[in-house]
């Protein structure tokens, strides 16, 4: 258990470093609820700079699935963006 704890968390560091990497500020902080209001992560925008929240207080499993859907999305804008681009140059 411990072992299958470590490696999930090596592998949300190694997936910090891809956001950051991508010009992501990537935050892990305890997201407050109040009564009638659940907090979870998510992506923003802080003073022109992206930054994604993630809560620590969800299990890390579902914070790996969050960040790398994140990225996967990321990822998708960039390639469109890069596509679109492309066929806009070759017109």
């Amino acid at each position: 258990m411990a072992q299958s704890k470590n490696r999930q968390e090596a592998r949300l560091q190694d997936l910090i470093v891809s956001a950051k990497r991508m010009n992501f500020a990537v935050r892990t902080e305890k997201l407050l609820r109040e009564a009638g209001y659940r907090a979870h992560s998510g992506r923003c925008r802080i003073n022109g700079q992206d930054v994604i929240l993630i809560d620590r207080d969800t299990p890390i499993a579902d914070q790996i699935e969050f960040l790398a859907n994140e990225l996967t999305e990321r990822q998708k804008r960039i390639a469109e963006t890069t596509e679109s681009a492309e066929v806009a140059a070759a017109e």
